[in-house]
């Protein structure tokens, strides 16, 4: 088996080919679509790269793997599809993010089943292409669905697990988790240390030369976030910190929506164009922390829970918090004029997007005490917690 690694210095992602020279055999993991913001024009200098590769060593590419949906880039994914007949996959836990982001983003079109790729791959599952096998190992933290492919001695770890001089992804973004990424990264330091590392980014800190392998052994011990010795608790209070202070990805909300459409573009409207939806945030960003279900589930005595759905979502398949209180979104600037500003209050939506413009409103009205429920009622049924379906 055989490694080629691309580098697209403008989103500082790695793309590999892995292939089996004597079959020609050959999967692409995580392709890059090239997008320029300012002119709101795609071109595909990358993926032309990966497929002159192709084409060179008459590989048959039977996948192109996600490691997850970016945030950073756009996927290459259905170019590669249209040119080299490639099926797409990536892990089951996509629903989760496109749950989150058709909320967000109010991407009326977007299914949110995972019906867009091609194989929504469990951990543990194995894939086959030809003669590659590929193990997929579950590694969410950085988003719900990320998952690392070990294909024999290589993992290709995306956002993950970066190399041992930058460290692990960041676990900001909606339904991310230091603990889960803590557990995720604990997990792979079990395998063994001569295991080759593919990460999905290098960032080159300090200017090095790009460099895309590193060892399981050398991350263990001199990864500069989490090494084996680092205590869950220290690499949490480390990452969360970190990450308040770092900007959003420049190309956000393009790239998230593109890629949990398995890199489709947005829908051609009547005029025979295409758009990018990017919400607007008004005035200073308001006090929020997120919270897991389980942190707040025993302290519901204590704390105001508003949810901000539908009637029929309040109601329905998912239910509410017990003791929560429905406020629509659209009514909560009238109704809230009669709150105490001053009251610790839970957000609460279908999966953390509405419950993100709420706590922005109420924080433009001087509300200090908010809190977002991370993923919302998906994540609070997710974890098995008592749900009410009366008003």
């Amino acid at each position: 088996m055989e490694i080629q690694a691309f580098f697209d210095p403008d989103t500082f992602t790695l793309t590999y080919v892995v292939f089996d020279r004597d079959s020609g055999d050959a999967v692409v993991i995580d392709p890059v679509l090239d997008y320029d913001a300012l002119a709101s024009q795609t071109s595909t200098k990358s993926v032309d790269k990966v497929a002159a590769f192709v084409q060179e060593h008459a590989l048959a590419v039977h996948y192109v793997l996600e490691t997850h949906a970016h945030a950073d880039h756009l996927s290459g994914a259905q170019s590669l599809r249209e040119r080299l007949g490639a099926k797409i996959a990536i892990g089951t836990q996509i629903r989760a993010v496109q749950a989150t982001f058709k909320d967000l983003l109010d991407l009326q079109h977007l299914a949110i089943d995972g019906s867009q790729f091609d194989r929504l791959l469990v951990d543990g599952e194995i894939v086959t292409a030809g003669t590659l096998q590929i193990e997929t190992i579950a590694t969410p933290g950085h988003t719900p669905a990320c998952v690392t492919y070990r294909i024999g001695d290589d993992l290709f770890t995306g956002d993950a697990l970066f190399m041992h001089d930058y460290g692990t992804g960041r676990c900001d973004f909606p339904r991310g988790s230091a603990e889960a990424l803590y557990d995720s990264v604990s997990r792979l330091y079990a395998l063994p240390e001569h295991l080759r590392v593919h990460p999905g980014h290098d960032y080159r800190p300090g200017g090095r030369p790009v460099a895309w392998e590193t060892t399981i052994g050398r991350s263990r011990r001199d990864n500069v976030q989490l090494r084996g010795t680092t205590s869950k608790a220290e690499f949490v209070e480390m990452r969360t910190t970190r990450d308040r202070t770092l900007p959003a990805p420049r190309l956000l909300y393009p790239s998230i929506q593109v890629n949990v459409d398995a890199g489709r573009l947005p829908p051609v409207h009547a005029n025979g164009r295409q758009y990018l939806t990017i919400p607007i945030s008004e005035g200073p960003a308001p006090s929020l922390v997120d919270v897991e279900p389980t942190d707040v589930a025993a302290r519901r005595g204590e704390l105001t829970f508003i949810d901000v759905r539908e009637p029929a979502e309040f109601t329905g398949e998912l239910g509410h918090v017990p003791g929560a209180a429905l406020v629509p979104l659209a009514t909560l600037a009238e109704r809230s004029r009669s709150w105490d500003p001053e009251r610790p209050i839970v957000l609460v939506c279908r999966s953390g997007g509405r419950s993100a413009q709420a706590a922005t409103e109420l924080a433009k009205r001087g509300f200090r005490h908010l809190y977002n429920l991370r993923g919302g009622m998906m994540a609070w049924n997710e974890a098995r917690l008592p749900i009410d379906r009366e008003r």
